[in-house]
């Protein structure tokens, strides 16, 4: 039988979520003298012998909203988990994250895990990994690997632990941030590969990532696609019965990702493979199963049963899971469905002529554009052909060989790489960047819609990728501009954060009246959020062509062309779904060149 520290009750719950950097001496005597429990008598939040405001989960009560409402900041949120239920796999602290359950890997299958960020999934690969041994929720005793097991016996973890607990599992983790991969090797992609090459598949991981044109570049060269792709090869070379793969899509571009859902795929006929994404379009192509993760980020997370890939996939967006009755938020994403757009196209702001720029072993020429006020320009394309060589060109970074932008226009940029190279807080970064962070305006434009304010006093350096990806969004469009330009903005970001990121976009652009150009791989937002598309095509590396912008159903089915994939809709959430290569809707489709079912 399950423990009470371990078994979560079925029933609703609610606990407290204590921050106790900003816990003052203010929020301290208000939660010790309006606590329900002490009021009465008993005991509920207390201070420690550490000098650390806590209460115990179990006294947890609706009643505690009380204290949440009447302190002045977010030092303590009381939370309702309906659906904390289930084996608490383990806690970090007395008043820390804790996660429900976890996912198995299975022998000669894909399973996938999909959710927010913050609700465990990183926790769960790294206890399917074997760096971190669960403690059940127990914090005050050390819990032997017998009594782990037992906890789960009659079911699929509970053989997996077992191999955990003997020392017979060998699993290969690649993880999610793969810009640090230079700080842990100094040399060349070559030598990385051969010396993490245990079962000589290097040539094959070579060929299918398209990596022979890296083998001599040096590891800090890299960019972030050409890293990310270098990460995935370095994982799947080594000998291991498991392979654990965090956030396999960043950074790459459409064709990019369908290579590595192909790898892991073939991967998973002989081992075990798990792997987190927030690109709907490439766990849905890889995964066999997938698992969703939801609860409170940073309080809690539930890992749910297995489900078929599209089911798990339709559940998530609509938000409730029917098999354990689950309503995982409140509003189903309505990610897919397109927004009316106006009939006028705004008055013209920027018009470029045919630009084009010579580098030493790459050329670039763009056709001719106007972008107009009040709309958003989605540009896609594959990696190396010179999107961000364009929008460099665009800023005035990067001077063109032949055509002029003009100039008097004020761009504000997102580079595609954000690094937290700023030594201060967040809140200090915005002072510093934009003047005033505390004016109304500020708030309503930028803190409140794009959720800034929860990370003010963080040190940047300390942010999450996600993290340091919004504060980069946020930080762009709080300039005052003639154009807004994000270079790949969805990087690390989940699906839901994707979700706002396009409806706060939209919102920005129509109130601001200004155009935002927004170059990203994630087809789904990018047919969200364009009002017309610029596609750019080429030979990747070698030379890259613009074209002229277009509208975004005949700008996304020209990419799919050129990428050689079809998309059709699910009949239930009309969310676009990859064809089989090869598969009678694949050869229909390409038939009649439409490579993007409406």
């Amino acid at each position: 039988m399950s423990s009470p520290e371990s078994r979560a009750a079925q029933k609703d719950r609610y606990a407290a979520i204590i921050d106790q950097d900003d816990v003052t001496e203010e929020v301290r005597n208000i939660a010790l003298n309006y606590d329900p429990l002490n009021r009465s008598g008993r005991e509920g939040f207390h201070v420690t012998e550490d000098g650390e405001l806590h209460i115990d989960d179990e006294k947890v009560i609706e009643e505690h909203r009380i204290v949440e409402n009447r302190i002045p900041n977010d030092a303590i949120r009381i939370v309702r988990l309906p659906a904390e239920r289930g084996q608490l796999i383990h806690r970090y602290g007395e008043n820390g994250f804790r996660l429900y359950e976890l996912p198995a890997p299975v022998e000669g299958a894909v399973v996938g895990l999909l959710g927010p960020n913050g609700v465990g999934k990183s926790t769960a690969l790294r206890i399917l990994a074997g760096q971190l041994k669960p403690n059940l929720g127990a914090l005050d005793d050390e819990r032997g690997w017998d009594g782990i097991v037992r906890e789960f016996r009659g079911t699929a973890v509970q053989t997996y632990l077992e191999r955990l607990r003997e020392g017979d599992v060998r699993a290969a983790f690649k993880p999610q941030r793969v810009g640090r991969l230079p700080e842990e090797y100094d040399g060349d992609v070559g030598s990385l590969l051969e010396a993490r090459d245990e079962r000589g598949a290097s040539d094959d991981a070579i060929e299918r990532l398209e990596l022979d044109g890296l083998l001599g570049r040096d590891v800090d060269e890299l960019s972030g696609g050409e890293l990310q792709r270098v990460a995935v090869a370095a994982t799947v070379v080594a000998d291991a019965d498991t392979y654990l793969i965090d956030e396999p899509s960043s950074y790459l571009d459409v064709g990019q990702r369908l290579a590595v859902a192909r790898v892991l795929e073939a991967l998973s006929e002989r081992k075990r493979v798990v792997v987190v994404d927030h690109d709907l379009i490439t766990l849905d192509l890889m995964a066999d199963t997938v698992h969703l993760l939801y609860g409170e980020p940073g309080g809690f997370g539930v890992v749910s049963r297995p489900l078929s890939t599209r089911r798990g996939i339709n559940q998530f967006l609509k938000g409730h899971l029917r098999a354990e009755n689950v309503r995982i938020r409140e509003e189903a994403i309505d990610f897919l469905r397109r927004p009316d757009r106006p009939d006028d196209d705004g008055e013209p702001v920027v018009e470029f002529p045919t630009l084009s720029k010579e580098f030493r072993s790459f050329s670039l020429r763009t056709e001719p554009g106007t972008i107009h006020s009040g709309e958003v320009l989605g540009i896609l394309g594959r990696n190396g052909l010179g999107k961000t060589t364009f929008a460099e060109m665009l800023a005035d970074i990067v001077e063109p060989d032949a055509g002029d932008v003009g100039g008097g226009v004020r761009i504000s940029y997102k580079p595609q790489y954000v690094s937290p190279s700023f030594d201060g807080s967040v809140r200090e970064l915005f002072a510093t960047e934009t003047g005033d962070v505390r004016s109304r305006g500020f708030e309503t434009r930028i803190e409140r819609p794009f959720d800034i304010e929860p990370l003010y006093e963080r040190d940047v350096r300390d942010l999450s990728g996600g993290e340091l990806q919004r504060v980069s969004i946020a930080l762009a469009l709080a300039r005052s501009a003639d154009v807004y330009l994000l270079d790949e903005p969805s990087a690390y970001l989940d699906v839901d954060r994707r979700v706002s990121l396009a409806t706060q976009l939209r919102a920005f652009v129509e109130r601001e009246d200004a155009p935002c150009l927004v170059i990203d791989h994630d087809l789904l937002l990018l047919n969200y959020v364009s009002d017309r598309t610029m596609v750019f095509e080429g030979e990747p590396g070698r030379r890259g062509i613009g074209r002229s912008p277009q509208s975004v159903h005949e700008g996304i089915n020209r990419f799919l062309r050129t990428v050689d994939v079809t998309f059709r809709r699910d009949p239930n959430t009309g969310r676009p779904r990859v064809n089989k290569p090869g598969s009678q809707k694949d050869r229909e489709q390409k038939r009649s060149d439409d490579y993007y079912a409406a």
